[in-house]
Formats: structure tokens, C-alpha cells, sequence
């Protein structure tokens, strides 16, 4: 399950929580805070991995971006 910091006050499953408070959350809802704004991941690296090749990286998996066609190229034809 991803982590998140928060970075606004925040309730969830009926308790509150601060700014800078670490959540545990499902993929989902912590995708949707952090588009949202209200949180954002936090970085974890490998604990199996050796020291050297340790690398941080994100708990949560955004998608690419998506890149919007150019509607003047389809109508002109």
C-alpha cells in the first residue's frame, strides 16, 4: 500500500490528521490525494537491495501524461 505525507488537514476513516502526517492508503485514494493536492508520496527505496544500488522511488504509479491532438490537423482535410 502506498504512503503518503499530507500536506493539508485531512479525515480519514473518521480520525483527523495534520500536515505532515504519514498515511498508509490504498492505490487508489492516494492517487486521488495527491492530484487533488492534498498529499503528496513519500519516497521509499529497497530495504533488500544493497546500500550501493539502493534507489528511491515513488509508492505510487502515475501514468504517463497524456498529450492532446491537435484538432486543426483533423478538420483541414
Amino acid at each position: 500500500m502506498p504512503l503518503v505525507e499530507l500536506l493539508k488537514h485531512h479525515t480519514h476513516a473518521g480520525r483527523e490528521y495534520q500536515p505532515r502526517d504519514r498515511i498508509e492508503l490504498d492505490t487508489s485514494l492516494a492517487r486521488w490525494l495527491v492530484d487533488s493536492g492534498v498529499a503528496r508520496p513519500v519516497l521509499v527505496s529497497d530495504p533488500d537491495r544493497p546500500l550501493h544500488a539502493r534507489r528511491r522511488t515513488s509508492s505510487i504509479r502515475t501514468p504517463p501524461p497524456i498529450t492532446p491532438t491537435n484538432s486543426s490537423e483533423e478538420t483541414s482535410s
